[in-house]
């Protein structure tokens, strides 16, 4: 069994909705983190994507501060190491302020060769994950934030990238084996210009109602007071409304 697919399948919300931090919130779940490991754990989750398992699984040799990446190798939950839930390699940009979180972890005094963890647990192993969840929920306490998942760390990687990058490269940084997974983030990539396309496509003539014209965006109507006060007469008319 693929470990990092399990955590992929983190149940979803009743609604199916996804629920993210806001940069800010980022910036005060990281503030909030009881060390500076910890610290740069939140800020990597978000700004790369990466799931919790990879992250404990992260070494550096895996981290190119020249090309400014992060390769996803391994994933390691519940004691097992696995492949990524891709089955391949990827590699992840590395925003500056990720960088300079990592680099500052490598001044420590151990644990900093290429084969050594990025994030160490006791004498240099891997992490306890449920030690992990429960630093980051009282972080999340302390900075006063919603009650999010440490996965929502990732999805709010997802839903920011999608409105800066195409869909294949945000599958591709995010490593979904099925492009399913990674178009729904495209309900939160802004799309200002599609109000204009319903505009055009109902946009009237000129003269078709006996004025305005189509350029004016209100399809004959004239202006929005007009639009309103149609509108409102039409308010009227409806049965039970007094």
């Amino acid at each position: 069994m693929n470990a990092a697919a399990e955590v992929e399948k983190f149940p979803q919300r009743r609604s199916g909705d996804i629920e993210v931090f806001s940069p800010e919130e980022v910036w005060a779940l990281v503030r909030a983190a009881s060390s500076g490991q910890d610290a740069a754990i939140y800020l990597t989750a978000a700004f790369t994507g990466l799931r919790m398992g990879e992250l404990l699984a992260l070494r550096w040799r895996d981290v190119a501060f020249g090309g400014s990446v992060v390769r996803v190798r391994s994933s390691y939950y519940n004691g097992v190491l696995t492949t990524p839930e891709s089955g391949k390699v990827r590699a992840v940009p590395m925003a500056p302020d990720v960088a300079t979180a990592l680099a500052q972890l490598g001044q420590r005094e151990h644990w900093v060769g290429g084969d050594d963890l990025v994030f160490v647990g006791e004498v240099g192993g891997y992490l306890d994950a449920s030690a992990l969840r429960r630093r980051y929920k009282a972080a999340l306490a302390a900075a006063g934030l919603r009650p999010l998942r440490f996965h929502d760390l990732r999805h709010t990687f997802g839903t920011r990238m999608i409105a800066k990058a195409d869909i294949r490269r945000v599958q591709e940084w995010m490593g979904h084996a099925d492009i399913q997974t990674t178009m729904r983030y495209l309900h939160y990539a802004p799309r200002s210009e599609d109000a204009k396309l319903v505009a055009e496509a109902f946009a009237v003539e000129s003269g078709a109602l006996g004025g305005g014209t189509s350029g004016d965006g209100l399809g004959g109507l004239g202006t929005q007071r007009d639009v309103e006060g149609t509108l409102g007469d039409a308010s009227r008319d409806v049965p039970g409304r007094s």
